[in-house]
């Protein structure tokens, strides 16, 4: 994308961080809100595995990406670079509807989506350079993770939270 490597890991660093900081202001609602009040899996893990996790999901996500944008495979780079976009934009959204709005089964909709597009996107990433697709393996294994806590809130507490 930026013929400077170091502009492209900025570029990478900087659509991670906001992805995450719409997230946790997202999350924070909830947990201040209505979340402390809904009944979860047994297999939910206690909160402050959440962001010990997300944070290392992060930096493998703003290490893939540089990877990827400073490929020599060029013709492959902006659609891979689209869909990590695409991939961001949906982990927001999600964390929106579902933390935000507490609108489970909608939230658990934008979330299968959002798995299928982390598919593509290792597919994609995968085909550029092997080790950026590997490193989003773990991503995609706590998305599955969060689609099956998703559909256990619906199940416990049906699609939405009445305040």
């Amino acid at each position: 994308m930026f013929e400077k490597p170091f502009y492209n890991f900025l570029y990478s660093l900087f659509v991670v961080l906001i992805t995450a900081a719409f997230c946790s202001y997202f999350n924070g609602a909830a947990m201040n809100g209505f979340y402390p009040q809904i009944k979860v899996s047994e297999f939910t893990p206690p909160n402050i595995y959440f962001s010990v996790v997300w944070g290392v999901l992060y930096i493998l996500l703003v290490l893939a990406f540089d990877l990827v944008l400073n490929s020599e495979k060029k013709q492959l780079v902006r659609p891979a670079a689209t869909i990590f976009i695409l991939n961001m934009f949906l982990q927001v959204l999600w964390c929106f509807v579902f933390f935000y709005n507490a609108q489970f089964l909608a939230g658990f909709t934008v979330l299968v989506i959002l798995d299928v597009v982390t598919l593509m996107m290792i597919y994609m990433f995968y085909r550029i350079r092997k080790l950026a697709g590997l490193m989003l393996i773990p991503y995609f294994l706590w998305l599955m993770f969060a689609t099956f806590l998703n559909w256990a809130v619906v199940e416990l507490n049906g699609t939405a939270f009445i305040m």
